[in-house]
């Protein structure tokens, strides 16, 4: 299954890359579905090299998601990682994420992404309908928290805001 997504965003390329590359462990400042997230190991090599870490860890409301930087390409602006979760149904194979920052005029740039879910046999065929509306949403909402967050001098979109407010409330923030 794959998920395509491209936003618009009135920021520069480089800025945008800033957030998303080399301060790719920092996603709990700007996803509201992210309420911590922390850089794993050392900087990369390989097709990473460059990239600031391996991986990252992100604690979520589904749980606690490990990813693996598979490509890092700071001179395109390209990230790609798969990640793998605690809750993640079994017959989930492999997941992997691809963005890319393209420059489109003096501050303006397309964020594009590549969701690739490759599930087992037979829930490729029962399951890819309903992960592909539930995986949608999720992406449709970090799209729109990235570029509100670029796009008003790293202010997090009011969704972050009030999930930062819920966790506080319960004493986990």
């Amino acid at each position: 299954m794959r998920i395509t997504r491209e936003t618009v965003v009135e920021a520069s390329a480089d800025f945008i890359w800033t957030v998303l590359g080399p301060r790719y462990a920092e996603a709990d400042k700007w996803a509201s579905s992210v309420q911590r997230s922390s850089g794993l190991g050392a900087p990369a090599v390989g097709a990473a090299a460059g990239a600031p870490c391996t991986g990252r860890v992100c604690e979520t409301q589904l749980g606690r998601f490990e990813e693996t930087i598979e490509r890092y390409d700071e001179a395109n602006r390209e990230i790609a990682y798969s990640a793998r979760g605690e809750k993640m149904p079994f017959f989930v194979r492999r997941l992997v994420n691809h963005w890319k920052v393209v420059p489109d005029g003096p501050g303006r740039s397309r964020v594009q992404m590549e969701l690739v879910v490759t599930l087992a046999f037979p829930f490729n065929l029962l399951m890819a309908l309903p992960m592909r509306l539930q995986m949608g949403g999720v992406l449709r909402k970090a799209h729109e928290e990235l570029k509100y967050f670029v796009e008003n001098d790293e202010t997090p979109h009011p969704r972050k805001l009030q999930a930062q407010r819920e966790l506080a409330s319960v004493g986990v923030a």
